[in-house]
């Protein structure tokens, strides 16, 4: 069996979880519902996938070097809800005890953790990403495979080669990046060209190939107003494309091994009595007793 390894958007799974179930809190008051929700959906894909390394990346900041590139990007989303933010920091200690790889790093998103990190597996080891970001779709390839939870938490829809070329017919993975250059994204704040809308872009796209090709060729495409569009609009597009594509150098260590799926330590068990997930250490539990060789736990 190949070796597996499982990138979690953390940012993503920690709001989708937010938004999706019913506040939880301690009886001190501490709010913990996400975190709980993303438990249960880690514990799901651990079960299920059997990955041999794990690690789950997170924002740290809207400002990355794309707001130096476009102050405006991502700059229409509301501030996250505090009820979530503070649960963040519980997220990555909770994990970081549990033997899990989760962090952040400075001036980049966890979408180019996970990008730079699927680049690093090379072609041998089975990569499973796991978002709610379609961003990462131009990261499939032959051994990558995007979990994309379309709805909730549970809601997945498995995208390789063949499931991409159902809903984006004519275009490679990729191409995400030239598709966004052209009609933007208003999730990200990507302006793309005024008035390309996706039907336009997909067209353009499949007799053109790249955003770079429909605007060396803008002067041929049929339609006065389109055409105008696409000559008045070169660098912003470029801007666009540039803005939608995943970093694959990220700082971040690129050595699979350090990656590996430890044992929990005594202080996961300490952290999840104190969050009050209490069936959450015999229910993980399964999964790491192969990996558990600290001396002294109580299994």
């Amino acid at each position: 069996m190949a070796e597996k390894l499982l990138l979690i958007d953390g940012s993503s799974l920690i709001h989708r979880a937010f938004f999706a179930l019913p506040p939880l809190t301690t009886k001190k008051g501490v709010n913990t519902g996400a975190v709980y929700g993303f438990c249960n959906m880690l514990l799901k894909l651990l079960q299920d996938e059997k990955p041999q390394y794990v690690a789950i990346a997170f924002d740290k900041s809207r400002k990355t070097f794309r707001t130096r590139k476009y102050a405006e990007y991502k700059a229409q989303r509301k501030p996250t809800p505090s009820e979530l933010s503070e649960q963040f920091p519980l997220a990555l200690k909770l994990f970081t005890a549990m033997g899990i790889k989760a962090f952040e790093v400075d001036d980049y998103e966890a979408d180019d953790i996970i990008g730079t990190l699927s680049v690093a597996a090379g072609n041998d080891v089975e990569v499973r990403i796991v978002t709610g970001d379609k961003d990462e779709f131009q990261l499939i390839k032959d051994n990558v495979k995007v979990y994309y939870t379309k709805r909730g938490i549970t809601d997945i829809v498995v995208y390789d080669d063949k499931e991409f070329a159902k809903n984006y017919e004519g275009l490679s993975p990729k191409q995400i990046i030239d598709l966004k250059g052209l009609m933007g994204d208003a999730s990200d704040n990507i302006p793309g060209v005024p008035g390309v809308g996706p039907k336009t872009a997909l067209k353009l796209l499949v007799e053109y190939h790249s955003i770079e090709n429909v605007l060396a060729n803008a002067d041929k495409v049929s339609g006065k107003s389109l055409k105008e569009k696409l000559l008045n609009n070169k660098e912003q597009a470029m801007l666009s494309k540039d803005l939608a594509t995943i970093c694959l150098e990220a700082p971040v260590d690129k050595n699979l091994s350090n990656y590996t799926l430890q044992g929990m330590t005594a202080e996961a068990k300490s952290l999840m009595e104190e969050l009050q997930f209490r069936t959450f250490w015999d229910r993980f539990l399964p999964v790491w007793v192969p990996r558990m060789a600290q001396p002294g736990m109580n299994l």
